[in-house]
């Protein structure tokens, strides 16, 4: 092989190395997210979120995975069928950790009937109407009631559906209703719209012993909230209402690139504001409390992506790519040295092969220059046509390079031209012979 085809098959060698490197570098990361149905504002939010990424040909792309609850949505990112998932603090995945918190539920009571109901302790032989009257719903009321002193067995519970809600109390009142829904979005204005403004004076009211609840169970927040921030009731806030609250988190697999999830959390970050054009709960998404105790770290951790961009320490291009960058320097410094070294043999091997064929050229002048007669000439003469045709052929294949070869070229004009002057000779000699014959 002639060194300049091998300098052209490593150089497109390298360069096809150097295109695939750059194009798994340029491909987006694609990530499976599990959701809830439509009608949910998360998944709605999440759904914009996709389109937005779409749209800016970020470095990570969504498909969403529409599962039936939140307990499926937990189970699809443990099972390995997502790679994110949103999921209710109260129903954390064992695989995964949080990314971002989107919204927070807070636990309040609207009351809708006359009944003189102030507090949590005040439910006792009441009828409780609790929207999306789901397994996790129900169970929160019931972890509400019991730390509040209140059997379970004294308050009737009605699980309630939004989009039947006007429907299912005209046909069946409830005294109090407990809206678990996100403080900004369609749910809320739902709410806003069907039900009604109770006794005057307490017709909302929260968990008062949430922070005991808290402390017991960390998957739970205190927070304060506007009285009319959830239902407009009064429209004019008078003081915060302190109560228990759960949240919809966004939580990436535990295996999962912290650089992806990193780049997860920035995009979802400095995109809120452009998604809360579409979705208006976007603008609630914000970052998990991580500085509240040991309790909370523990049953609510944070992925290592996402405490990199929040902190600040999310790897550079040099960082992420630093190491590759260096092992392809290594890698192709080792490849030239190699390259070089083959060159090299090449070389070589075409300085033997020539060196070869001029002694034997040189074997060829010899015998023409003692040929007893035509006959040994005539042999000399196949051989070397025979040794330049070889030569050719090896030139084609680049065993010889073309300096070596118009050497080669320049010692086979000598043999023939030694052969011509052979053939002289022993014509005079003939010559010479049959005239001394004639004499005698």
């Amino acid at each position: 092989m002639r060194p300049t085809s091998v300098i052209a098959i490593v150089g497109f060698v390298l360069l096809g190395l150097l295109a695939v490197a750059l194009a798994v570098m340029q491909m987006p990361a694609r990530l499976r997210v599990a959701v809830g149905p439509e009608e949910f504002d998360h998944a709605r939010l999440m759904a914009a979120f996709a389109r937005k990424l779409n749209a800016d040909r970020a470095p990570v792309r969504l498909t969403l995975i529409r599962k039936p609850d939140f307990a499926a949505q937990a189970a699809a990112v443990d099972s390995g069928e997502a790679d994110l998932a949103v999921v209710r603090s109260d129903l954390m995945p064992r695989h995964a950790l949080t990314v971002a918190v989107l919204h927070e539920l807070p636990v309040v009571f609207a009351v809708t009937g006359n009944a003189r109901v102030r507090d949590v302790a005040d439910l006792a032989g009441k009828r409780v109407g609790v929207l999306r009257g789901s397994a996790e719903n129900l169970a929160l009321l019931d972890t509400v009631l019991k730390q509040a002193g209140v059997e379970r067995e004294r308050v009737e519970r009605l699980p309630l559906a939004p989009e039947h809600l006007a429907t299912q109390l005209a046909e069946r009142p409830v005294d109090v209703v407990m809206p678990i829904s996100p403080m900004l979005g369609a749910a809320r204005d739902r709410n806003e719209q069907v039900l009604h403004k109770g006794a005057r004076g307490v017709p909302v009211f929260g968990v008062g012993e949430a922070e005991a609840i808290a402390r017991r169970d960390p998957s739970l927040a205190v927070i304060e909230v506007p009285r009319g921030a959830l239902l407009s009731w009064p429209p004019v806030p008078r003081e915060p209402l302190t109560t228990l609250a759960v949240t919809h988190r966004l939580v990436a697999r535990t295996e999962l690139s912290s650089q992806v999830v990193a780049d997860v959390t920035r995009l979802l970050f400095t995109s809120r504001v452009a998604i809360a054009d579409d979705v208006p709960s976007a603008k609630a998404i914000h970052a998990p409390q991580t500085d509240t105790g040991e309790a909370l770290g523990a049953a609510l951790p944070l992925h290592p992506g996402a405490a990199a961009y929040l902190s600040g320490d999310q790897q550079t291009f040099f960082d992420r790519y630093g190491d590759l960058f260096y092992i392809g320097g290594m890698l192709v410094t080792t490849l030239f040295s190699g390259v070089g070294a083959l060159l090299s043999f090449l070389l070589a091997r075409q300085r033997r092969n020539a060196a070869q064929f001029t002694r034997q050229l040189l074997d060829l002048l010899a015998r023409a220059r003692r040929a007893p007669d035509q006959a040994e000439l005539q042999a000399v003469e196949k051989d070397a046509d025979e040794l330049l045709a070889l030569a050719f052929r090896r030139v084609s294949s680049g065993a010889i390079g073309s300096e070596q070869f118009d050497t080669f070229a320049t010692v086979n004009d000598s043999v023939h031209q030694a052969i011509a002057r052979r053939a002289r000779q022993l014509q005079h000699q003939v010559a010479a012979t049959g005239t001394e014959g004639a004499d005698s």
